[in-house]
């Protein structure tokens, strides 16, 4: 008689146990605005327990978690500072054609103290400005521009850690436009790469067809952040419903 009451003291002791554990297990529903959910997935799990739960609504970018109050606040953070807006830049771009059949000293007017950094890194004498444009872009978004009448200029913006001042332009192509009468116009590309540019600081390309030639392009680059347009009020973060279980 004394087993069968002490089993069933252990039994209900237990259960009061399990009852307790249940009352403090929460289900929050994090809805993300700007990140894919998949991506937010791969930095929550780590903060969560095993017998936590999570469960994608991929087609309206949410997550359902179950887990004690304090978890899900850790994850609501780090959801807050992962679901931001994307970062924008403006990239300042000058195309400037290089030249070494002309008298020494000639730089056009329009290319300014640039062409003293130009006349320090290749060996040219005259350097012309074909066109220049400010574009602007955010990351994970590409950017395509004709640059004057012959040149056409596209790359991609891929995204980096967010306290970083470098970024990848990817793919950058600087092709020209081949518009022979009879002919289909076409974009020759002169050449294509993938470069990292420091913000704030100028990136300078150059190409020649041989070591030998007469005349080049150059490509000048310089990339600055954009403010983002919730610099002043803040970014919410994602939304969240919860509901005890």
């Amino acid at each position: 008689m004394k087993k069968k009451t002490l089993l069933l003291l252990v039994a209900t002791l237990f259960a009061a146990a399990v009852l307790r554990a249940a009352d403090d297990v929460a289900v929050r529903v994090y809805v993300l605005k700007y990140k894919r959910v998949e991506e937010a997935l791969l930095l929550v799990r780590p903060a969560l327990s095993e017998a936590a739960s999570v469960t994608l609504a991929q087609k309206l970018n949410a997550m359902t978690v179950t887990a004690r109050p304090e978890k899900l606040d850790l994850i609501g953070k780090i959801l807050a500072s992962f679901d931001v807006p994307p970062r924008g830049y403006d990239f300042a771009v000058k195309l400037v054609r290089a030249r070494a059949d002309v008298p020494s000293g000639s730089i056009a007017t329009e290319i300014g103290g640039l062409g003293a950094k130009l006349k320090s890194l290749f060996q040219f004498n005259d350097y012309a400005l074909i066109d220049s444009v400010v574009l602007r872009g955010v990351e994970g978004g590409s950017l395509r521009y004709q640059l004057g009448p012959d040149y056409h200029l596209s790359f991609a913006i891929h995204p980096v850690a967010a306290d970083s001042h470098e970024i990848l332009l990817s793919g950058l192509t600087l092709s020209r436009v081949w518009n022979k009468p009879g002919e289909a116009t076409f974009l020759k590309p002169l050449y294509r790469t993938s470069v990292p540019i420091t913000l704030s600081q100028t990136l300078v390309l150059g190409a020649s067809r041989e070591e030998a030639s007469k005349s080049a392009l150059i490509l000048v680059v310089l990339a600055e952040e954009a403010p983002r347009a919730d610099a002043d009020k803040g970014t919410p973060g994602p939304k969240a419903a919860e509901k005890k279980k």
